[in-house]
C-alpha cells in the first residue's frame, strides 16, 4: 500500500476516471501508477521534497507488490518520499491514461440484424 500525494487537479481527474470506469478511486490510482511506472523515464529529475497540503490530497492505494518495490526503489534512489514519487507516477499515468486496459467488448457469435417494427 502507498499513500500517494496527489495534486488537487490530478485528484479531480483521478476521481472522474474512476467514476467513468466504475472503479474505486484506489483501484484507478493503482492502475495509473502502473502506467506511470511504464513511463518512469519521463519523471522529472527535480521532484519536490514535499507537496503542500493546501495544493494536494492523499489517500491509500493498494498496488501490486512488484510495483511497490519499484516505487520504493525510485524514492530511495531520488531521496524523495514514497508519497511524492507515487503522486508523480500517478500524474504520469493520467497523461497516458489511454494505455489503461479497458473492458473487453462483448463478442457476439451472430451478426447484428436490422431493427424491425416489432423490435
Amino acid at each position: 500500500m502507498v499513500l500517494p500525494r496527489v495534486l488537487l487537479a490530478d485528484d479531480h481527474a483521478l476521481k472522474s476516471l474512476a467514476t467513468a470506469r466504475g472503479w474505486y478511486v484506489s483501484e484507478a490510482a493503482a492502475k495509473l501508477i502502473n502506467v506511470g511506472l511504464q513511463h518512469a523515464d519521463e519523471l522529472p529529475d527535480d521532484l519536490p521534497r514535499r507537496v503542500s497540503q493546501t495544493e494536494s490530497t492523499d489517500f491509500t492505494a493498494r498496488i501490486p507488490l512488484t510495483d511497490n518495490e519499484v516505487v520504493r526503489a525510485i524514492a530511495s534512489e531520488r531521496d524523495r518520499s514514497i508519497s511524492v514519487v507515487a503522486g508523480a507516477l500517478l500524474h504520469l499515468g493520467l497523461r497516458y491514461r489511454n494505455e489503461i486496459p479497458g473492458q473487453i467488448p462483448a463478442q457476439y457469435t451472430t451478426p447484428e440484424r436490422p431493427l424491425t417494427k416489432a423490435s
